[in-house]
């Protein structure tokens, strides 16, 4: 009976997006958890009625993190969290959009609970019917992460996405599809392995977070992506290793493969950290310096680290980084002359090997931000790689 389960999702997502909102506080806080609930009560008791049990499953395994999946669920969620704090302290905090009255944290508590209650019973039903036969593991995990992962996006949300602003639609993709689909990836996973109670130790533990917390981090969107995509995936490598094994002839074989596994994973992991470093998704940008025209203070092939700051905070003796007229060059010298001309402010800049100054002052809009740290001699690797393209014919 498991189109039931999902004809009743479905028309929840449905009844959320097209009657509820019509209805006021009354919509949003009696009866969305009553649908909510009524979900979760249909699963539960069909899931009875097939002799499967969803809520808790058995401990057919055990475990070095804690002692069940809901253990583990709770402590990835909790190092999610600790990963978004640590985010916070660099990219600053917000306070938190919800009301911290009493009666405003009673209801929250009743609406969230609703939802998460919903939402993972009807998952570990789904998972666990999809998964007695095995065969159909893989299908019935991705069909069923991808239905909740939808499921939390409002209708609005697409019809309002237009591919015509990349950066909007690039916002789009990394917070409602790529971070949302690990999230709810590792969720469908600790189903599996334990049952609802599993996914709601995850799944609570962010919502928890989420809507109790009187401040949360504030980063940028890249940022937060990065952080909901890569938490998760660490988690699913924590909950391979924590898996044991009887002691039998396949453990090697099964051990080989798990850290085979484990070393691709970490691997993809850092790549992706490079690239939204190399980008400045992470705050900062990194450049390699190719001249000499600011030694002793940089050398050739020291990495700089960019950070963009407001153009007041900017001030004289600062190594800043600009586009110069030609709109092509990046240049790296030193702020040493501000004044202003007609409303208008001008900067002078000036390397520090160099007899004179820059030939020409630079505005603010050119002005990409200042050095804030340098990584010695790294940038060389980047230069040879160049040098041998550029000797080879192969525009680097």
């Amino acid at each position: 009976m498991w189109y039931i389960i999902l004809g009743l999702v479905l028309l929840i997502y449905l009844l959320l997006n097209s009657v509820i909102p019509g209805t006021g506080a009354i919509g949003s806080y009696i009866l969305q958890p009553l649908l909510w609930i009524a979900l979760a009560v249909a699963a539960f008791l069909i899931a009875q009625n097939e002799g499967l049990n969803i809520l808790k499953f058995k401990k057919t395994r055990r475990w070095y993190i804690g002692k069940s999946p809901v253990h583990a669920g709770i402590f990835i969620g909790a190092f999610q969290v600790a990963i978004l704090i640590i985010v916070g302290i660099f990219a600053g905090f917000g306070k938190s959009p919800y009301s911290f009255a009493p009666t405003s944290i009673i209801t929250n508590i009743v609406f969230v609970g609703s939802l998460l209650l919903g939402t993972e019973v009807s998952r570990a039903y789904l998972i666990k019917k999809g998964t007695k036969p095995r065969k159909y593991m893989t299908l019935t995990m991705i069909l069923v992460t991808l239905l909740f992962m939808f499921i939390r996006i409002s209708p609005n949300d697409f019809t309002a996405l237009t591919f015509s602003n990349p950066p909007e639609a690039l916002e789009f993709m990394g917070t409602m599809l790529i971070m949302a689909l690990s999230i709810n990836l590792l969720a469908s996973y600790l189903s599996y392995l334990g049952g609802a109670t599993a996914s709601m130790g995850y799944m609570g533990t962010l919502l928890a977070f989420e809507w109790f917390s009187p401040i949360l981090p504030n980063p940028h969107w890249t940022v937060s992506t990065l952080v909901g995509t890569i938490a998760p995936a660490i988690g699913f490598i924590i909950i391979q290793s924590s898996l044991q094994f009887p002691q039998d002839k396949k453990r090697v074989r099964r051990e080989k493969r798990k850290a085979g596994s484990s070393g691709w994973t970490i691997t993809a992991i850092f790549c992706v950290i490079i690239v939204f470093f190399s980008f400045g998704y992470l705050g900062v940008t990194p450049t390699v310096i190719y001249s000499g025209s600011m030694k002793p203070a940089l050398d050739v092939g020291d990495i700089v680290l960019i950070d963009k700051v407001d153009i007041q905070e900017i001030q004289e003796n600062d190594i800043i980084q600009y586009v110069s007229y030609d709109n092509v060059t990046l240049v790296l010298h030193r702020l040493v002359e501000v004044y202003e001309e007609e409303g208008k402010t001008y900067f002078i800049t000036k390397g520090d090997a160099n007899d004179d100054p820059d030939f020409e002052p630079i505005t603010s809009n050119r002005i990409l931000g200042k050095s804030i740290f340098t990584i010695p001699k790294l940038g060389w690797i980047q230069i040879f790689i160049k040098s041998i393209f550029k000797n080879i014919g192969i525009p680097a």
